[in-house]
């Protein structure tokens, strides 16, 4: 995009949204574009930015939130499940009013200029990844410093983690951030959406610029811990099924030229990857698969196709990747015991398979581009998910 002239703006707001679709994962492609960096200095400077629902998930991912030095990833914001009793009772897409409440003093943040200590504001959230996930030891380093400046709670200002009150499962029910400084601001409600809600907000925004107060300078201690992408292994009594869409995967073509504008000479696919842990006494394990095939609950044979081994090519690279808590899989696994009658059926795990091809003949220098690849964290956000490299 166009460079940003930034003596031009006083305060930058990332709207709610599905910027680039929420190809791979939300947010992480627009956290990649290069008019981010942009806004990065405009925050070093000291100016406001604001992201909500989307625009926080692109904070977040960019590091702007929670404000490590370098912008070093410290979290993630996962596919919502809704908590209640201590069981799951959904996941994905929600939509409705929620409260949120002020959990840090007036003037920490840009958006909180006035609002003092435990003012509850109606909002509504409209979202399918909104559940932040944070380490416990960082959020409470976080919460010394008064950077979590929302969280959910009822009407009457009760702070529970139950659904419908936290809509989402996020962490200690945190509905939003700021880095330290509190010039940057990530929540995922929509107060704005309502008239008693973002035009506090806002107001508050108005005030912060017309006189905002100096936050001592400080550096968040917490240390990230190295990345290790180990080697996939499956069990013989697992089934693996590699699904891939007949049309134009859109997600992989987005991740792939994404990659390339940075400098990337590699070609990306993408699968659906499938592990049906079943009971030993599964004899018949062509018939099996197809009755999972049959089921419909794992690929729509009228537009996906399957396999059950990975590509072979020398020159390509692929990454499985699934969510830590992987609810998805549990859940298909349920449905086919419940609905299909399914006995044999032990566990069922959902997950991607980022398949790299990689233009080098030199495997050493296709290592090095892998690693630097994965440290963009464009294929997976390890405070949500897990990857391993098929061998």
């Amino acid at each position: 995009g166009k460079k940003l002239a930034q003596g031009n703006y006083d305060a930058y707001v990332l709207p709610g949204g599905f910027a680039y679709e929420d190809r791979s994962r939300a947010g992480i492609i627009a956290a990649l574009d290069p008019v981010m960096e942009q806004i990065k200095q405009a925050a070093s400077a000291g100016k406001p930015v604001i992201g909500i629902c989307n625009g926080c998930q692109v904070l977040v991912e960019t590091g702007l939130i929670p404000g490590l030095d370098g912008n070093i990833l410290a979290g993630a914001v996962a596919v919502n499940t809704r908590l209640k009793g201590g069981k799951i009772i959904g996941t994905g897409f929600y939509h409705d009013t929620v409260y949120i409440q002020t959990t840090a003093p007036a003037g920490r943040s840009c958006v909180t200029m006035n609002l003092e200590l435990g003012t509850v504001i109606p909002a509504t959230v409209a979202n399918g990844e909104g559940r932040f996930i944070f380490p416990t030891d960082l959020l409470v380093e976080l919460d010394k410093r008064q950077q979590i400046i929302f969280k959910y709670c009822t009407e009457a200002g009760e702070l529970t983690n139950e659904f419908p009150t936290t809509p989402n499962g996020a962490i200690w029910g945190i509905a939003g951030f700021c880095n330290p400084a509190g010039n940057v601001v990530a929540y995922m409600p929509h107060p704005e959406r309502l008239e008693r809600g973002g035009d506090s907000l806002f107001n508050n925004l108005r005030a912060w610029l017309e006189q905002s107060p100096k936050h001592e300078p400080y550096t968040i201690q917490w240390k990230a811990e190295s990345t290790v992408v180990g080697a996939y292994e499956c069990a013989k009594n697992c089934l693996q099924l590699y699904v891939e869409l007949m049309i134009t995967d859109n997600a992989a073509k987005t991740v792939e030229l994404a990659l390339q504008q940075k400098g990337y000479a590699v070609m990306v696919t993408r699968k659906t990857h499938w592990e049906v842990w079943h009971e030993e006494l599964v004899s018949d394990l062509k018939g099996f698969t197809q009755t999972m095939v049959d089921s419909g609950e794992l690929l729509n044979t009228h537009k996906e196709r399957y396999t059950d081994t990975k590509i072979v090519n020398p020159k390509t690279v692929s990454l499985l990747v699934r969510f830590a808590d992987d609810f998805e899989g549990k859940a298909v696994a349920d449905t086919l015991r419940t609905r299909f009658g399914l006995k044999g059926i032990a566990n069922i795990h959902k997950g991607v398979v980022w398949e790299l091809t990689f233009e080098s003949d030199d495997a050493a220098e296709r290592n090095r581009l892998l690693t630097e690849i994965l440290q963009t964290h464009i294929l997976f956000n390890p405070f949500s998910q897990d990857c391993k490299l098929i061998v």
